[in-house]
C-alpha cells in the first residue's frame, strides 16, 4: 500500500488509492458517524483514479512518535485501548473491523491530548487477527524493556494473539487488571525508612507489662552472650522512643550514620558514613570522616563477648552524644593536573539565525536528530502561538542537514517551498526556513 502525504495551505492529508467503492448505505452511516476515534477519507478522483483523502493536520504517525519515545505501560495502553474503542464503534456503525488500518505509519496521535486516530480503509484485504499480529510484532519492537508492565502486557497479548485466542473486542478487560502496578513494597526486616511512631499510649496494664519483659530479656540475652551490643543499643532507642515521644537517644542527623539493626537500623548509604556491625562505630564510606566519641572507642568486634555492662536502665536512658564527624585531610594535588576537555564547546556544524521581529533566540544544531517546536521539551524551542509543538525536525546525515515538517498546524517552508509531511529537504547555507510565520537562516 502506497502512502503519499501533501500539504495544502491550511491542512495535511494522508493520501491512498481507493481499494474498493463504498456502498450508499454505507456512505451514509459515516456521514452520520458520531465523533470518534476513526480518521474517514474523502473521496478524490484524479486522471480517472479515486482517492482517499484523510485529513491528518495536526497528528503525528505513531511511527514517527516512537522515533523520539519509547513505548510505555501507560502507551501501549493507550494505543490499545483506542483499537478497542475504535472496534466498538465500528460494529455500532454495523461496518466491518477489518476494515481499519492497522499499522504504526497509519496510526495518528494527537500530541495535545495523546488520542489515538485510525484510518478507516474500505475493502481492506488484511484479516484483522493478522493485521493485529503484525502490529503487535512491530510494538515489542518499541517497548521500554524497563517498564515490567509494559513488557508482560505486550508478550503475554502477542501470545495470546499468535495463538488465535485474542478477540479485539476483549482488549480492554486484558489490559487492565492483570498489569495494573502493585503499589504495596515490602522492605527487609531493618531496612523501614519510616519513622518511629511517637510515645505509646498503652491501652493496658498488661501491654506495658509486655513490653517491659521484652526489653529485660534483651538484658539477659546480652549478659549470657546471646545477644550484640548493637541490638541492646537498638532496644535503648526504641526504649527512649516511646517513654519520651523526643529524638533524645537518635543519633545527629539523618545523613550522620545511622545503628543498624532494628528500629534505629536504617543505613543512611555509603557517603553518609553508616556503622556497620558492632558498636566499633567505623564509617563504611573513606569520604565519610572518622567517627569520634565513645562509640568508637569500644574496641574490636572480637571482644564484644566479653564486655559489661554496668549501671542501670536508668543511666542506659540518658541521651547518647552525638556522632561527630571530622573531614578527612585533603589529598595531594598534582602538579600537572589532567584537565577534561569534555566541556570546551565547539563551533556548532549549523545554525539557524533569527530574522523575525519576535525576539527570539537562535537555534544551534548540536544533534544528529534536533527537534523544533515550541514545547519546553524540544531542542530547539520557539516560543510562538504560531508554531506547532513539535513542529519540524532537523536531521543529519554525513556533512548533511535534512530538514522535515513534523505535520504541523501551519507548516514549514525552505527557500518558500511548503514542506509535505515525511518529505525531507537538504538545507543550503543561508537558505530561509520559515517555521509559520517565523523566519530563520541557515547558516
Amino acid at each position: 500500500m502506497k502512502i503519499q502525504y501533501i500539504r495544502k495551505l491550511t491542512a495535511s492529508y494522508m493520501v491512498l488509492a481507493q481499494c474498493e467503492e463504498l456502498q450508499e448505505w454505507e456512505k451514509k452511516m459515516i456521514a452520520h458517524a458520531p465523533k470518534g476515534n476513526i480518521v474517514f477519507a474523502e473521496c478524490v478522483q484524479e486522471n480517472g483514479e479515486k482517492y482517499l483523502w484523510y485529513n491528518i493536520t495536526g497528528k503525528q504517525a505513531l511511527d514517527v512518535v516512537l522515533e523520539t519515545e519509547t513505548l510505555s505501560y501507560d502507551m501501549l495502553c493507550n494505543v490499545l485501548n483506542g483499537i478497542y474503542e475504535a472496534v466498538q464503534q465500528l460494529e455500532g456503525m454495523l461496518l466491518p473491523a477489518q476494515s481499519i488500518l492497522l499499522s504504526a505509519e497509519s496510526i495518528f496521535v494527537d500530541y495535545r491530548t495523546r488520542q489515538i486516530s485510525f484510518c478507516y480503509y474500505p475493502g481492506n484485504p488484511m484479516p484483522l487477527p493478522e493485521a493485529f499480529r503484525t502490529f503487535m510484532e512491530y510494538l515489542l519492537t518499541r517497548l521500554d524493556h524497563s517498564d515490567e508492565r509494559a513488557v508482560k502486557a505486550a508478550y503475554d497479548i502477542y501470545g495470546q494473539s499468535s495463538a488465535g485466542g485474542v478477540e479485539l473486542k476483549e482488549l480492554k478487560s486484558l489490559l487492565l487488571m492483570p498489569y495494573e502496578k502493585d503499589e504495596a513494597k515490602t522492605e527487609p526486616e531493618g531496612l523501614d525508612d519510616t519513622e518511629p511512631e511517637g510515645p505509646k499510649a498503652y491501652a493496658t496494664v498488661g501491654q506495658k507489662e509486655q513490653d517491659g519483659k521484652r526489653d529485660a530479656s534483651i538484658w539477659k540475652q546480652i549478659f549470657r552472650g546471646e545477644s550484640t551490643v548493637q541490638e541492646l543499643l537498638a532496644a535503648v532507642w526504641e526504649k527512649i522512643w516511646k517513654t519520651t515521644g523526643t529524638a533524645a537517644g537518635r543519633p545527629v542527623g539523618g545523613a550522620a550514620g545511622r545503628l543498624a539493626g532494628g528500629a534505629a537500623g536504617r543505613p543512611a548509604g555509603e557517603k553518609a558514613g553508616r556503622l556497620t556491625g558492632t558498636a566499633a562505630g567505623r564509617p563504611a564510606g573513606e569520604k565519610a570522616g572518622r567517627v569520634t566519641g565513645k562509640a568508637a572507642a569500644s574496641g574490636d568486634k572480637r571482644r564484644m563477648g566479653r564486655w559489661k555492662i554496668g549501671g542501670n536502665m536508668k543511666n542506659m536512658q540518658k541521651e547518647p552524644e552525638a556522632f561527630v564527624f571530622e573531614p578527612e585531610e585533603e589529598e595531594h594535588k598534582s602538579a600537572n593536573p589532567t584537565v577534561l576537555l569534555a566541556g570546551i564547546s565547539q563551533k556548532p556544524e549549523g545554525i539557524l539565525c533569527y530574522e523575525g521581529t519576535g525576539g527570539y533566540s537562535d537555534l544551534v544544531i548540536e544533534k544528529d536528530n534536533y527537534v523544533i517546536g515550541s514545547a519546553a521539551e524540544c531542542d530547539g524551542r520557539i516560543p510562538s502561538a504560531t508554531v506547532s509543538r513539535r513542529h519540524a525536525k532537523i536531521s543529519k546525515k554525513g556533512a548533511v542537514f535534512f530538514i522535515e515538517d513534523l505535520n504541523s498546524s501551519n507548516g514549514t517552508r525552505v527557500g518558500g517551498e511548503l514542506l509535505n509531511y515525511k518529505t525531507g529537504m537538504s538545507l543550503q547555507k543561508n537558505e530561509v526556513v520559515m517555521f509559520a510565520d517565523e523566519k530563520f537562516r541557515f547558516i
